[in-house]
């Protein structure tokens, strides 16, 4: 029997896909059924974040309803509370404007009132004088001269009457300023811890050893010629063991000189080139140093400044000496002082301290023709700096006008920084100088009979002649002195100007 292979295939096939169909059939109906019940619980899922979403939703908005309904209630009341205080203050100016007009009514009645009575006495007056000259048989011409001379004689009575009184308030008064003065001044005073000048002509270098002495000499003395030639300062080599001493009266060289010689000690190479090298890389080092050092100074002070030029003056003023007072300590001194007294007096001290320490900035000015106090000014103004602190540095020599109480303060504080003890020296032909000048002052009013100088210039006595010059006229008299001494003399110390009005009466008994 013969077997058709092709149809046995073909069944065994057709099985086969018969059976993968159901297969298939049987996982679509499961990834059916799976799907529908994935969808089914995101669907829950996704209804119960949408009912807690709108239920915070719903929260939310009923609380910020109860919010806005208190700040309307509370904003209500405010409304209300200004609108009765509105009323109040209403009714309250009504009852004074109709006080006021009250009140006008009655002085003008009480003026025409005065008028009339005025205008009575006068022609009672008129009619009484007319009286006197019948009675005292003056003519009607002379009654204005005895009127004048009468009044001129009032008025002189007066004078005489009224002048210890008025010296006495005056003096009173001028105690008074001067105690409150003297407080602020003192308490601004004590507040510093003022240092004594160092000197200013000589720096001491330290060296290793006693053989350094020799290399710094040089052969036939090459090596200190050519340090001097470069820093144009003189260096001494004595005796003193493991130092020399560079002396220059300018201290910019004092500084650039043992900046170098210090850095050719370390180095050990001393030769021309070397000292060459090293002179020059000091004014750098120097230079930045100085830069460095005014950042320092201002930031020291609570201040703030981003001028590099501000900066690099500032750095300069400490090796400017002013009668043998460090420039930039006095600066620094000055600008603390003047931040005291303007807290005592109620005014912004930053200002004042910053005015204070800028005050000489133009002593760190080179190559200016200017006066230091102008060219600070300029370079302030040039800077952006603000025109109360510009006035205050310009004003404190009293070159131009003073605008501020600032410019005043910053007078005040650079006179107590100069004239303060073993603040400055002053040299003896100025000395000499100011006592004549002071004396001189004194001797070219009239009625002088005698001045003289006392305590180093601060005190001046003036003695006048009791014949030429009453009690009223040497009050007057001290002060036009006064004046005429603040006026001819720039110095800023002080001189307390006393007069002397005395009368003596002599005579001999004989038994």
């Amino acid at each position: 029997m013969n077997l058709d292979w092709n149809a046995v295939i073909l069944g065994l096939l057709a099985t086969c896909l018969f059976a993968e169909c159901i297969v298939l059939f049987v996982r679509v109906n499961s990834l059916k059924s799976k799907m529908e019940s994935n969808a089914e619980s995101i669907r829950n899922a996704e209804r119960l974040e949408y009912e807690k979403k709108s239920n915070k939703l719903e929260m939310m908005l009923k609380e910020r309803e109860l919010e806005i309904k208190a700040e309307y209630e509370e904003m209500l009341l405010l409304a209300k509370n200004a609108k009765h205080e509105q009323d109040e203050r209403l009714a309250e100016i009504k009852i004074e404007l109709e006080n006021a007009k009250f009140s006008k009514e009655r002085a003008d009645g009480e003026y025409r009132t005065y008028k009339k009575l005025g205008s009575e006495l006068q022609l009672i007056k008129e009619n009484y004088l007319d009286k006197l000259a019948r009675f005292a048989k003056v003519k009607e011409s002379d009654i204005d001269e005895i009127r004048r001379e009468a009044k001129v004689e009032i008025q002189k009575k007066c004078a005489e009457e009224l002048a210890p009184y008025k010296r006495e308030l005056l003096e009173k008064s001028k105690r008074d300023v001067d105690e409150t003065a003297r407080r602020v001044l003192m308490d601004a005073m004590q507040r510093l811890s003022p240092q004594m000048p160092q000197s200013a002509t000589a720096t001491i270098v330290k060296i290793p050893d006693e053989a350094m002495k020799g290399r710094l000499i040089g052969k036939e003395g090459r090596n200190i010629r050519s340090f001097e030639f470069e820093t144009s300062t003189t260096v001494v080599i004595d005796d003193s063991p493991d130092t020399v001493m560079v002396s220059s009266f300018n201290p910019t060289r004092r500084a650039i000189a043992k900046l170098a010689l210090e850095t050719l000690v370390a180095d050990g190479r001393i030769s021309p080139s070397t000292i060459e090298q090293a002179v020059a890389s000091a004014r750098e080092k120097v230079g930045q140093n100085l830069r460095d050092l005014g950042e320092q100074t201002i930031s020291s002070l609570g201040l703030v400044c981003s001028s590099d030029d501000i900066k690099t003056a500032i750095g300069r003023l400490s090796l400017h000496l002013s009668l043998n007072q460090d420039t930039l300590a006095h600066s620094i001194e000055v600008a603390k002082l003047a931040s005291y007294i303007a807290s005592e007096l109620g005014c912004d001290a930053d200002i004042a301290r910053r005015a204070g320490l800028f005050h000489d900035i133009g002593k760190g000015i080179s190559n200016s023709d200017s006066s230091h106090a102008r060219a600070g000014a300029e370079l302030l103004r040039k800077e952006g700096e603000s025109m109360v602190v510009v006035n205050a540095v310009e004003s404190h020599h009293g070159e131009v006008p003073a605008e501020s109480i600032y410019s005043t303060v910053v007078q005040i504080a650079d006179t107590i920084s100069a004239t303060r003890v073993g603040a400055r020296m002053e040299a003896v032909d100025g000395y000499i100088s100011r006592v004549k000048t002071l004396e001189k002052i004194a001797m070219d009013f009239a009625g002088v009979s005698n001045a003289y100088v006392l305590q180093a210039g601060r005190e001046l006595r003036v003695i006048v002649s009791p014949e030429a010059i009453d009690d009223v006229q040497a009050g007057d008299l001290i002060e036009k002195i006064r004046e005429t001494i603040e006026k001819k003399t720039s110095n800023s110390i002080p001189v307390r100007i006393t007069l002397i009005r005395q009368r003596r009466w002599t005579d001999v008994a004989r038994a």
